[in-house]
């Protein structure tokens, strides 16, 4: 009835076709506000708006060997930590509750890729660290001088966190 001709055209065409529709699933592209570190076996690339690579890349799953990647999305705008209702200790070990607001930028997404999973886990590490820096400070101070002084510490904030933040 088919002769071979019509069944290798056919056969084609649904070959192209899901290939198409392959390639389509696996085409991403990068939102404005947010660079993707594509990781493969042998090189780390980053795309996002305004990078030389452009924003467009194919995320293959990370499964097959050879083409497959692992893609980490970061933001390229600030973003914030917040703290409420956090208790410290001032320098007599007296226990008050502060709410602390940091705001951070992802500077080295490749860097930044390579020591976190996930901006969740960014996040949840940048939490330790603010939290870190808010016992080291105000443990240093009595608590009159940081209710008079909250405004100065924020440069101290700074001084304390920068170190952690460049790991």
């Amino acid at each position: 009835m088919y002769s071979v001709y019509s069944i290798t055209i056919v056969s084609t065409l649904v070959t192209v076709l899901i290939a198409f529709i392959i390639a389509v699933n696996l085409r991403k592209v990068v939102p404005a506000n947010e660079v993707h570190v594509v990781q493969s076996r042998k090189k780390t690339r980053v795309y996002g708006k305004g990078l030389a690579l452009g924003n467009v890349y194919y995320q293959w799953p990370s499964v097959l060997p050879f083409v497959g990647v692992v893609a980490t999305s970061l933001p390229v705008s600030n973003f914030n930590i917040s703290l409420e209702d956090y208790e410290a200790y001032d320098e007599g070990r007296l226990p008050f509750m502060v709410d602390v607001m940091a705001f951070f930028r992802v500077e080295q997404p490749e860097m930044a890729a390579q020591r976190v999973s996930s901006f969740d886990e960014l996040k949840r590490q940048l939490h330790f660290v603010v939290q870190g820096a808010i016992r080291t400070i105000l443990a240093n101070s009595h608590i009159d001088a940081i209710m008079q002084g909250r405004s100065t510490f924020g440069d101290l904030f700074t001084r304390e966190v920068q170190p952690q933040l460049a790991q």
